[in-house]
């Protein structure tokens, strides 16, 4: 799957670098979004870039090395671990989410959790990045149960922060939506697909090839509950 990198600007000067759990087409793999930062403040950046690039070639051991060694300069340049570092720390779980290594994956997801928790505002869209990829370890993992509380953790920042259509919030919800039609839900998931269906519609007009899969999708769904 190709992976669609976006930028997004916050008011405090970073920018967050990510990947949707769903790819573009909404319908099938999941992977994390991916949370790379651009610093104002003066740590040595070299590592961190080299990480990225080497993240995008799909190289994920050598990204995995540089991002701990920009981990460790920065924690050596900033006094208080702040947003830097928990941004860091989100680079190591999707390197090692990647590697499908994912009880080190959450480990480092919860570590940016922990400190997004203490200095970010209760709404702030960096929360439910983190939420986010938490949710999708945890559905790797099959543990549907905790994957869910997580996604509705982050739709719920996500719906504030960003607005009810959003492209961000349409993942999610499809995210969502898969979880019940995995777990036989389907009521439920029916419920979450035309919500997707509904923003999609909105976004990319009704005849868009991957609205009308849906659509179809969405039908064939139905079918099962006659």
């Amino acid at each position: 799957m190709k992976k669609n990198i976006l930028a997004v600007s916050l008011v405090l000067g970073t920018s967050l670098w990510f990947t949707g759990c769903s790819d573009s087409s909404e319908v099938t793999d999941n992977n994390q979004k991916m949370v790379k930062e651009t610093k104002q403040a003066k740590s040595d950046q070299t590592h961190y870039n080299l990480g990225k690039s080497y993240f995008e070639n799909g190289e994920y051991e050598d990204a995995l090395q540089e991002d701990f060694k920009q981990l460790e300069v920065d924690l050596q340049f900033y006094k208080e671990k702040g947003s830097a570092i928990s941004l860091d720390y989100n680079n190591i779980g999707l390197d090692y989410d990647e590697l499908k290594d994912y009880k080190n994956a959450l480990l480092y997801y919860e570590k940016a959790m922990e400190i997004d928790e203490r200095i970010l505002a209760k709404n702030d869209a960096e929360r439910a990045t983190t939420y986010y990829n938490v949710a999708c370890v945890y559905d790797s993992l099959s543990h549907y149960a905790q994957a869910l509380k997580f996604y509705f953790k982050a739709l719920s920042i996500d719906k504030i922060a960003l607005g009810e259509t959003h492209e961000e919030v349409l993942s999610t919800y499809m995210d969502i939506a898969k979880v019940y039609e995995k777990t036989e839900k389907t009521k439920l998931a029916l419920i979450y697909y035309k919500k997707v269906l509904e923003i999609r519609e909105k976004l990319f007009g009704e005849n868009d090839m991957d609205t009308i899969s849906l659509r179809d999708q969405i039908e064939d769904l139905e079918q099962t509950l006659r």
